[in-house]
């Protein structure tokens, strides 16, 4: 077995990136958003899906990978001229420590909470873990700094590649209700597992801690345990929107489904001043199960 390792590398101007190995495991992550953008187990190609027409650029956000949606998922809802699912996905994360030994290679990277945003500025520290062994972990760990109430979202945004999503199925949410974006969220029950036969944008509420994603395409069964969690989030967006996204290949939504751990809408955690939680999941990928 090879030896672990981390290497901070800069292919891109201005996107410093970490490439972590464990064995013949493979990471690469970029310190802007604390973004995965490489999970490759041994012997395996990546799991995640990135696009071709990704733009890595400074202060923009990387379309695919694990994108990080902090402190809020989705829309602000206090302050919907906000952008989209946080500041965190688009800012630059400090390493704090990295560490390798025969069992894992492993980062903990923090970012405070962005003063261009005042209700923000000063007010929330957020810590991610990575760790890289026979599986990916990471967890994000939220702290209340400020001296009052923070209400603060979560959204693990993993885009996993799939041979075709039309022949991709989930069973974990078979019985859970969920809120239906592309109905104005709508709230519904889902009857049977849920196939991918268009654009789908859903929010399942209170889903198992595993889940996994069956893709007859794929030689190895994705599972993901999760925890700290109240939702899943399940996207694919279609041939539309798809064509419509700028950074989006037109067909990558046939070879894509995000699967999202999340604190997402009203179930936003409530944290006390001086308080901290955590979301987290661990990723692997099962051959011929």
């Amino acid at each position: 077995m090879m030896p672990a390792s981390i290497t901070r590398i800069e292919d891109r101007p201005g996107l410093p990136e970490l490439i972590l190995r464990h064995g013949d495991a493979y990471l690469r992550l970029s310190l802007q958003g604390a973004h995965i953008t490489n999970y490759s187990p041994a012997g395996q190609d990546n799991l995640l899906w990135v696009s071709n027409s990704a733009r890595y650029q400074p202060g923009t956000a990387i379309r695919g990978g694990i994108p990080l949606c902090w402190p809020w998922f989705g829309a602000n809802p206090d302050l919907p001229v906000r952008p989209q699912h946080g500041f965190a996905r688009t800012r630059r994360f400090e390493v704090l420590s990295q560490q390798v030994d025969t069992q894992q290679a492993s980062v903990i990277l923090g970012l405070d909470a962005s003063s261009e945003f005042p209700e923000w500025d000063g007010a929330a520290r957020l810590e991610v873990e990575i760790r890289l062994s026979g599986h990916l972990w990471m967890e994000l760990r939220t702290t209340n700094v400020s001296d009052r109430e923070l209400a603060v979202g979560v959204g693990l945004h993993g885009y996993f590649r799939v041979a075709d999503c039309l022949a991709a199925v989930l069973p974990a949410v078979t019985g859970l209700d969920y809120q239906d974006k592309t109905a104005d969220f709508a709230r519904r029950t889902q009857t049977a597992p849920l196939r991918i036969d268009g654009e789908v944008d859903r929010v399942y509420i209170d889903p198992p801690s595993m889940i996994e994603l069956h893709d007859p395409g794929h030689p190895s069964r994705l599972r993901i345990q999760a925890w700290g969690h109240t939702d899943l989030v399940v996207w694919n967006p279609g041939p539309d929107i798809a064509r419509a996204l700028g950074d989006f290949d037109d067909g990558g939504y046939r070879n894509m489904v995000c699967l999202e751990p999340a604190l997402a809408l009203d179930r936003r955690r409530r944290l006390a001043a001086g308080a901290s939680f955590a979301v987290g999941q661990a990723i692997s990928a099962q051959k011929g199960a």
